[in-house]
């Protein structure tokens, strides 16, 4: 079964300075980022997990007290098989993992006594409307290529389970959309998940993974995107965009890392030997380098607003720059994102 961790304490028993959290005794009471990694972050490689904390720690803002972080491991290559059920059906279908996965992270926050039982049936009395809607704005998912589609199963999941315990649809969702989920490298079906979560689904018009998918799923999509480079922000409901670009094809990505700027090459996802390019490397989507993608900052300022929130918060404002931040780069910033921003039609 996929697994959920967390950095092991100084002095703490662990795997490889990782401690393994049981989603059963869980519940979440500040604010927490939940990395869903990609296919290669399994239970079995733990240096995938510290990778992936060490990714995630370093796109959070200093902010005090920090969030706390957990990453998602998958159990193998077997997962496959439930990106491939969700996808022919992302309206409702979610795998064993993720109801688990929701039943630790979500279900504690709107339900008291909750509990998940063996048989898959649920149990726990619904809280009131207002104290769930301010306990999940503690939750932000950062999920990355296959786990974009984990998170989607975590709403399916949390929407059924919510349903179970005594919730009406409606008060559901407007609870859930509380929790704030980033994607990148998109791999689910973002004009299929309007409204869920507050999400933002980062897809570049020319990651080979993604093109695949879209053609897959959204042939006559595709056909479009395959064509676009600008940086082009479409907003899909009250809580929900999807923003497109071209990213750069070079390899090394200018940073800043101890004070200093520094290039540092971008890792290729495929084996040299393959002689193509995926451009679903993590850094093409996270980076703050403008020269490497037309996405640079948005992660960053995204994650800072979504772990400071104290109200729900729509996907347009989650994406300006934190307050703090430097005039001249904010100033160029909010440019970018407006000259992306489409306009919804007016009804």
């Amino acid at each position: 079964m996929a697994k959920l961790w967390r950095r092991s304490a100084k002095g703490e028993q662990g795997t490889s300075g990782l401690v393994e959290i049981d989603t059963a005794g869980l519940h979440i009471t500040r604010p927490t980022v939940i990395f869903l990694s990609g296919f290669f972050t399994q239970d079995s490689t733990p240096q995938h997990v510290r990778t992936a904390m060490r990714n995630i720690k370093g796109l959070l803002p200093a902010v005090d007290p920090a969030p706390e972080v957990l990453v998602y491991s998958h159990k193998d290559l077997k997962d496959i098989f439930n990106v491939a059920a969700y996808s022919i059906e992302p309206e409702a279908r979610f795998c064993k993992a993720a109801k688990k996965l929701a039943g630790g992270v979500i279900m504690p926050l709107v339900a008291k006594d909750f509990k998940l039982n063996d048989d898959g049936s649920v149990t726990g009395t619904p809280l009131q409307l207002d104290e769930a809607k301010k306990n999940l704005r503690n939750i932000t998912f950062f999920g990355y290529s296959a786990g974009t589609i984990t998170a989607q199963e975590c709403f399916n999941a949390s929407l059924k389970m919510m349903r179970d315990v005594g919730y009406k649809e409606d008060d559901a969702r407007a609870a859930l959309a509380e929790v704030v989920n980033i994607g990148v490298g998109v791999m689910s079906q973002p004009k299929k998940e309007k409204n869920r979560f507050t999400t933002l689904s980062l897809e570049a018009t020319n990651d080979k993974l993604v093109l695949f998918k879209n053609r897959l799923w959204e042939p006559l999509r595709a056909l479009f995107t395959n064509f676009a480079h600008k940086l082009k922000i479409e907003p899909l409901s009250e809580t929900s965009a999807v923003i497109t670009a071209a990213v750069n094809k070079k390899d090394w990505e200018t940073r800043e890392k101890d004070g200093k700027t520094v290039k540092e090459r971008v890792k290729s996802l495929l084996p040299k030997w393959m002689l193509v390019k995926s451009f679903h490397e993590l850094p093409r989507y996270v980076t703050q380098d403008e020269q490497l993608s037309p996405f640079a900052k948005i992660v960053h300022y995204s994650l800072a607003n979504a772990v400071t929130r104290k109200e729900r918060i729509a996907p347009l404002d989650l994406m300006q720059p934190p307050a703090n931040t430097e005039e001249k780069t904010s100033a160029a910033y909010r440019e970018k994102i407006s000259k992306a921003w489409i306009k919804p039609p007016k009804k």
